[in-house]
C-alpha cells in the first residue's frame, strides 16, 4: 500500500497539469518590466486559481495589427494589453469582447477609477478595463526657482507671468507629450478644455465641439502659450531639465521615475505640482489634466471566458498594481509606474510632499472620450495648431476650420461603422 501511494499521486499530479487551464497573454511588457509580471503571474496569480498563463511580448506598435490577423484566424490570446485610444474601434467592429456580458464585471469596474472608462466604452459596451496610465504634472527645478524667488505656477495666468520671468533670465518653459504623433497636440489641448467644462465631442458623439466658445478659448489659450508666451517648440529636457535652461516642465507622471534615474545627483533639488489650473467663478481653481493609459481586453474569439477574465480582474486589481508598482521601483532600472486601480499609490515610496501631489494629479485626470472615428479626426487639431504656430493664421479660424473638417470625418466612420454599432 505504501509503494501504491506515491504513484497515486505522482499520477493525480501528472493528471492536473493535463487538465489545468491555460490562457494566453499578449503584453507590451518586456525585459525588467515583462519579468515582474511572468513573476508575479507565476508565483501569485497561478497559484490561486490553478489557471497557466503564456505571457507573450509582443510590441506595442505591432499589437492593434497582430491582433487583428490572430483574430480573424482564429488563433488571437486571451488577454491582450493595448493603447487605450485603440480599445473602442476594435471592439465596435467585433475584434474584442464585450465585458458587459460578464455578470461579474462591476466587482472589477468597482477596483478602477472611472474616468478611465470612458475611452473603453461606446454606448452600452465596455471592451477594456484600465491599466497603467499616465497624467500631465508640473515638474519645476527647486533651486533654480529659490534662487531667484520664483513660484511654481498655480494657474495658467501665472505660467504667462512667469514665461515673461525666465526668458529673461535666458531660460524657458517646455510642454511635453509622448505618444501617438498624431494625438500630442489634441492631449496637451485637453486640460484646457477640460478645465472650461468642455471636450472635444458633443454629447451625441456624431460630431466636433470645437467650434463652441469654450472650445475656441481653450485652443486659443493653449496657442497663446507659443506665440505669446514663447513656450518652445521643442527642447530635449533629458539635458535641458538638469543642466537648467528649462527649470520649468508640463509632462506626464512617467518622467518621475526618469529623473530620479537619470539624474540622481538633483534629488531634493526639483518638485512637483499639479498641471496648472484655471480659476471658476466661484474661486476655486480647476486642476484637471490629461491622461492615458494602457489597457486590458478580451479578444472575441477567446475560448475560455471565466479564466481570462479571472486574469483580467487579477491584473487590475489594486493589491497586484500595487505589487508590480512596487517591485518596479524596487529593480534595477527603478521604474516608477502608475495605474488606473484605486489606492494604488497609497504605499508609493515617494519623497515627502509627493505622494499627495500624485494623489490630486490621478484623482483630477480626465481622459478623451471615445467616439467612432475621433482618433483620426485628432490630426485636424494638429493642422489648426501648425496653422497658428508657422502660418500664423487666427487660431477661431483654424479651430473652426477643425471642427468643420473634424465633424465629417467622425460621420463618415459612422456610416461605415454603422452594420457594427447596430449590433451593440
Amino acid at each position: 500500500m505504501k509503494r501504491i501511494l506515491p504513484i497515486l499521486l505522482i499520477m493525480l499530479i501528472l493528471s492536473f497539469s493535463i487538465y489545468a487551464e491555460k490562457i494566453v497573454l499578449w503584453t507590451w511588457y518586456e525585459g525588467v518590466l515583462g519579468a515582474i509580471l511572468r513573476d508575479l503571474i507565476n508565483e501569485e496569480f497561478t497559484p490561486q486559481t490553478g489557471i497557466e498563463v503564456e505571457v507573450l511580448t509582443v510590441p506595442i506598435q505591432d499589437i492593434n495589427s497582430k491582433l487583428i490577423m490572430a483574430h480573424i484566424g482564429g488563433d488571437a490570446p486571451d488577454i491582450v494589453e493595448l493603447y487605450s485610444n485603440q480599445v473602442v474601434e476594435l471592439g465596435v467592429r467585433g475584434a474584442l469582447y464585450n465585458l458587459m456580458e460578464i455578470p461579474d464585471i462591476n466587482s472589477a469596474i468597482d477596483q478602477v477609477y472611472p474616468q478611465y472608462l470612458t475611452q473603453l466604452s461606446y454606448r452600452n459596451a465596455l471592451f477594456g478595463l484600465p491599466g497603467e496610465n499616465n497624467w500631465l504634472m508640473t515638474y519645476y527645478r527647486e533651486d533654480i526657482f529659490n534662487e531667484h524667488g520664483l513660484d511654481a505656477p498655480e494657474t495658467w495666468d501665472d505660467v504667462r507671468d512667469l514665461s515673461i520671468k525666465l526668458l529673461a533670465r535666458d531660460m524657458g518653459m517646455y510642454y511635453n507629450f509622448v505618444g501617438d504623433a498624431i494625438t500630442v497636440n489634441t492631449n496637451r489641448l485637453l486640460p484646457f478644455l477640460f478645465q472650461r467644462d468642455s471636450d472635444l465631442y458633443n454629447l451625441a458623439g456624431d460630431g466636433s465641439n470645437l467650434d463652441s466658445k469654450e472650445a475656441i478659448a481653450a485652443f486659443s489659450e493653449y496657442c497663446a502659450l507659443y506665440t505669446d508666451s514663447k513656450m518652445r517648440l521643442e527642447d530635449p529636457i533629458e539635458t535641458t531639465f538638469i543642466s537648467g535652461e528649462t527649470p520649468l516642465l508640463f509632462a506626464q507622471s512617467y518622467r518621475y521615475s526618469v529623473f530620479e534615474r537619470i539624474a540622481p545627483n538633483l534629488v531634493g533639488k526639483w518638485s512637483i505640482k499639479e498641471l496648472p489650473g484655471t480659476p471658476k467663478r466661484s474661486g476655486k481653481i480647476d486642476h484637471t489634466n490629461a491622461s492615458t493609459c494602457l489597457a486590458w481586453a478580451m479578444p472575441a474569439s477567446i475560448k475560455n471566458k471565466d479564466a481570462a477574465f479571472k486574469l483580467l480582474k487579477w491584473l487590475t486589481s489594486s493589491e497586484t498594481t500595487g505589487r508590480f508598482m512596487l517591485l518596479a521601483n524596487q529593480s534595477s532600472e527603478k521604474w516608477r509606474l502608475f495605474f488606473a486601480s484605486k489606492d494604488t499609490l497609497d504605499n508609493a515610496l515617494f519623497p515627502e510632499g509627493h505622494l499627495e501631489v500624485a494623489t490630486r494629479g490621478l484623482e483630477n485626470s480626465g481622459v478623451q472620450r471615445a467616439v467612432i472615428g475621433g482618433y483620426i479626426a485628432d490630426r485636424y487639431i494638429d493642422f489648426a495648431f501648425n496653422r497658428v504656430i508657422l502660418q500664423g493664421e487666427d487660431p477661431e479660424v483654424a479651430i473652426r476650420d477643425a471642427a468643420k473638417e473634424s465633424t465629417m470625418e467622425i460621420q463618415k466612420k459612422l456610416r461605415e461603422f454603422a452594420r457594427f454599432i447596430d449590433n451593440l
